[in-house]
């Protein structure tokens, strides 16, 4: 069987024989359990990398790297990320230099520093846990690795990251120098940092930048995230150059995109400077983390150019806002803070006569024919973003006044910029494809540098799926018009003019107001989509966004809103710029810039009151918030405009499965196009929900074909008690056609369909969809916990149904029952018996036994072997559908053994520890010819004591300790002359329990408890 110990022997091996780290035995190394550092090595690394420094010098800062100040882990992280960056200071007095840099990890010599890795490396601080892996470089934990089965099913990746958690409070000291975590159930690998949720716990699929994208999960993933993140070089250089703290918050971590695209760009820049001064183009789609690819770029150059000044432009102000905050929170990683221009004169003050460093922030707009010659340098990097826009053109261009007809030639800005940083080298970023025609861009920036497409980010779970819904019908817009307008467009296209400035004059069009704008109109727009936020809105958290075609428009669809639901007027909001042509009203709803700033915190905030923005154009680019789930469009955009603006609900989020974009003004032919310059595999990456309703209708069909001669008609129209007594009739027709993993298969694939067309549904359909959810619901629960609590359950039921949709978050809450009785009792288990629908009684009764059996299989090597192999026996034979009152009779029969001889350890007075022992030295029938019960049961308890007195961690694994253990025990058994001659092997099962009692940390007497949720159907909650 493929353990967790084989795939822990797989990475040993990678981390050995293909990248060349010593492996040490954690069962074989003795030190100090309470020290997460290798102080030896450390110490030995010290002096190695600083000869010059005095003994004390060097003895000061090990102190400051050993006694790190705990008081919350991500500023002791941060703490030590200082001192591995920047080396320890260590103030000398009565010198010239007032302090000394002992400098930590030579990172640019990796080869000057050791690499050692150790498996089973035990740390005792709130309690003793032992993670399976640990990487140390110089003696310091830079990595921990967490290991599942890749073939038990209920060991997953998730339970690897739980325990990555669990390890962060238990041996926080360990998390004060880690780089990051790794975690994989052999199928899936993937890392984060102190700070990452599961969902930013993100693959490595990429050794290094020539190698090929490992998309397939199985057990190369795990080789390819060793050899690509821990191989020497790489492992210093993400932590050195790809790694900060955001704010002193977020710990971010360069994916394997941004590492391996950033070191190309920072070789294409450093070429281009010498060269034509184009540093190429970098196409990373949109939420893949463009902004932060920027930042390593800028660290990159910084330190490779000796502090060049970098110039980042931008065409939007929102968007040069929202990506000088990113830097902003980079400022500790850059070493400097960077500096947003405020006005053109202010940008000519920043750059004029500057001669080395900075980092500035610009709109392209401050660059005009007045602003003149800035700087000759050829140390200035321009940074571009969205590259691929017409206003970073140098050729001249054609205006024309509509009013006069004159036409007057125009040059791009990307004309003055160039005239004013005339040695600068350019690169530019863009989250949608650049078209091959698009001479412009190229003749500016140069060739691409690095691609990350849709399909790349989605596989990688950067990014999450997008569709489309077309509500066209619902508001009956008049689609000749529509053609009117696009054969307008098309007209002005033969003008040469680009479609920034086409899309500009097509919004000037008085008939395009006119119709969009249009009274009735609006009404069945905002009818809509209430009616369709209704179905959505619990699908998440509840969070919208409408993007209407004007502010006027915007304006009357926010007084639609709360006239027609007043229920909402404390959770929309209305986000656009001010105006002085705005009547007063108005002003007051628009507010100032102060004003937009508290809206998007409250917007960003997950569990704010605000869920539903109307905007025109700001928040369309360069702003996230995650838990977005819906776009609302009544507003022709196209191209790159477009793509940028869907993309604000392709956000990673928890449970969010999908983004949806809902259609009303006809974008169907415009997101086409668009998607025809992405990359082949992009082009049908944004399906109708249609298909998923193809897809939700084919598991409807399959699942009723489960069902037939099932009567679930009533469902519709019961009552919750009603609805409740036929769920329970559908877990128990699931459970009696022995069909549960086919149903649970079909019902995940229904869920999943379902959250991305319910809108698409009618409420028949909705209801009946909620019926399989609630019953794979109660099934889920039955298995997991016993029994779900009955009268939450109705209400949840009760509430779902009246918005026909059911979430897995929502299933039951688990309640306990009170820990110091028996779940097991005689009156519980009447209550099983009793319960009218036999399978789910069956059911519950056997996760009740598989508990209490887990229970045993950590304290008592003799029952727990005895009880698996029987009731193992029962389930086979209720697989095979044997008459379900003989097994329900044969487990009940079994519990009560199980009771009766947990009641046989209290009859004499024995913990279960001493219980265990007791039944281990009992266990041979011979052995109760010559002992009476008060001797094993005075053995039981002495040996309690021995290991307690003479216990050391790990004693169970390593040799050493494991022979002295043995030594103590058969010590103690042969004062009782134990075992007797004709049964020489009985000690081995004394050990065996030995050891198993350690593994688990039983070793002190402890009073049995247990608590699992019962209840008897319909009856509520039995505390038993």
């Amino acid at each position: 069987m493929f353990t967790e110990e084989s795939l822990e022997s797989v990475v040993l091996e990678l981390l050995q024989d293909d990248l060349n780290y010593t492996i040490q035995n954690g069962y074989d190394f003795v030190r100090d359990y309470h020290s997460v550092v290798l102080e030896d090595d450390l110490r030995e690394a010290l002096f190695t990398l600083n000869p010059e420094l005095p003994e004390e010098i060097i003895e000061a800062a090990l102190r400051k790297l050993l006694y790190i100040d705990d008081a919350s882990l991500v500023a002791a992280n941060q703490q030590f990320y200082k001192y591995l960056i920047e080396g320890v200071s260590i103030e000398v007095y009565g010198e010239d230099i007032p302090s000394r840099i002992v400098k930590v990890i030579d990172f640019e010599h990796p080869y000057n520093n050791t690499f050692k890795v150790i498996n089973q490396f035990t740390v005792i601080h709130k309690a003793e846990k032992r993670p399976d892996v640990v990487v140390f470089v110089n003696g310091l934990p830079l990595v921990v690795i967490e290991l599942k089965s890749a073939v038990r099913e209920d060991a997953t990746i998730h339970d690897g990251y739980l325990q990555i958690k669990t390890y962060q409070d238990i041996i926080k000291p360990l998390f004060h120098y880690n780089a990051f975590s790794i975690i994989s159930d052999g199928v899936n690998a993937r890392f984060g940092s102190i700070t990452a949720d599961y969902d930013r716990f993100m693959q490595w699929k990429q050794v290094d930048r020539n190698s090929p994208i490992v998309d397939e999960p199985h057990i190369a993933q795990i080789g390819t995230l060793i050899k690509g993140m821990l191989h020497k070089e790489r492992l210093l250089d993400i932590v050195c150059n790809f790694t900060f703290f955001a704010g002193g918050k977020a710990k971010i971590i360069a994916g394997y995109h941004q590492y391996f695209g950033m070191n190309k760009a920072i070789d294409s820049v450093i070429r281009a400077i010498d060269g034509d001064k184009r540093g190429g183009v970098v196409w990373h789609t949109q939420g893949s983390g463009k902004s932060f690819s920027m930042v390593f770029l800028t660290a990159g150059l910084i330190h490779h150019l000796n502090n060049p000044t970098i110039v980042v432009v931008t065409d939007r102000n929102d968007l040069d806002e929202q990506i000088h905050g990113t830097f902003s929170s980079a400022a500790d990683f850059l070493r400097q803070a960077p500096v947003r221009a405020e006005s053109r004169q202010n940008l000519i003050d920043l750059l004029e006569n500057r001669s080395i460093g900075g980092i500035f922030f610009t709109t392209i707009q401050k660059f005009t024919e007045e602003t003149g010659l800035l700087s000759n340098r050829h140390d200035i990097i321009v940074i571009a973003d969205e590259a691929h826009r017409s206003q970073y053109g140098i050729d001249p261009d054609i205006k024309i006044d509509k009013k006069t007809l004159e036409a007057e030639l125009v040059y791009g800005y990307a004309k003055y910029l160039r005239d004013a940083l005339p040695n600068a080298t350019f690169i530019g970023f863009t989250g949608t494809p650049i078209d091959s025609n698009d001479k412009s861009t190229i003749g500016v920036f140069g060739e691409l540098i690095d691609v990350y497409d849709m399909t790349q980010a989605k596989l990688d779970g950067a990014t999450v799926d997008l569709h489309y819904e077309n509500r066209l019908a619902k508001v009956h817009l008049d689609e000749t018009i529509l053609d009117q307008i696009d054969q307008e467009v098309a007209n002005i296209q033969t003008q040469g003019l680009t479609p920034e400035k086409i899309e500009k004059l097509k919004k000037d069009l008085v008939t395009m107001e006119a119709v969009i704008g249009d009274e009735d109109r609006l009404n069945l727009v905002v009818d809509d989509i209430l009616a369709h936020y209704e179905i959505r809105k619990n699908m998440l958290k509840g969070k919208a966004m409408i993007v209407a075609y004007s502010r006027k428009i915007a304006y009357r669809m926010y007084q639609l809103i709360k006239e027609k639901a007043p229920e909402l007027a404390p959770k929309i909001g209305l986000v656009m710029t001010d105006s002085n042509k705005d009547d007063q009203e108005m002003r007051d709803v628009v507010g100032n810039k102060q004003h937009r700033q508290a809206l998007a915190n409250k917007f960003k905030d997950e569990n704010s009151d605000f869920k539903i923005a109307i905007v025109v154009d700001m928040w369309l680019t360069g702003f996230d918030v995650p838990c977005l789930d819906t776009m609302y469009i009544d507003k022709i955009m196209k191209e790159h405009n477009l793509m940028q603006a869907i993309a604000r609900v392709n956000r990673v989020y928890k449970n969010k499965q999908a983004g949806l974009i809902v259609d009303y003004i006809g974008l169907g032919k415009y997101l086409k196009e668009a998607l025809n310059t992405y990359t082949n595999r992009d082009r049908n990456s944004i399906p109708e929900i249609e298909k998923a309703k193809e897809i939700l209708l084919t598991e409807m069909e399959i699942l009723d074909g489960m069902f037939h001669g099932f009567d679930f008609s009533q469902y519709m129209n019961a009552t919750p008690k009603e609805r409740f007594e036929l769920i329970q009739d559908g877990v128990e027709h699931v459970l009696k056609e022995r069909a549960k993993e086919v149903f649970l298969k079909h019902v995940a694939r229904l869920q999943s369909a379902y959250n991305i067309c319910a809108t698409a549904l009618d409420w028949t359909m909705r209801v009946k969809v909620s019926f399989f959810i609630a019953v794979k619901s109660f099934i889920v629960k039955v298995e997991r916990d016993g029994m779900p609590d009955v009268e939450a359950f109705k209400q949840k039921i009760a509430d779902m149904i009246e918005q026909a949709i059911i979430r897995d978050g929502d299933e039951v809450v688990s309640i306990t029952a009170q820990k110091e009785k028996s779940l097991l009792s005689v009156e519980n288990l009447q209550k099983i018996m009793a319960m009218k629908r036999k399978n789910v009684a069956a059911t519950i009764l056997k996760k009740l036994l598989e508990d209490k059996i887990k229970w045993f299989e950590q304290t008592n090597i003799v029952r727990s072997g005895f009880f698996s192999e029987k009731l193992k026996n029962i389930v086979e034979r209720y697989n095979q559908a044997e008459d379900i009152n003989v097994l329900i009779t044969e487990m009940i029969d079994m519990a009560k053994e199980i009771e009766a001889a947990i009641n046989e350890g209290v009859d004499m007075q024995l913990t279960p520890e001493e219980q265990a022992f007791y039944d281990a030295l009992a266990k041979p029938e011979l052995v109760k010819v010559h002992y009476t019960s008060d001797v094993l049961r005075e053995m039981a308890k002495k040996l309690i004591e021995l290991i307690a007195e003479n216990r050391t961690p790990d004693w169970y694994r390593r040799n050493d300790a494991r022979a002295n253990m043995r030594s103590l025990i058969k010590r103690l058994l042969k004062k009782y002359k134990y075992p007797p001659d004709e049964i020489p092997d009985a000690t081995e099962l004394v050990i065996k329990q030995a050891e198993l009692q350690m593994k688990y940390n039983l070793y002190n007497s402890q009073t049995y408890q247990t608590s699992y949720p019962i209840a008897a159907e319909g009856k509520g909650i039995y505390q038993a």
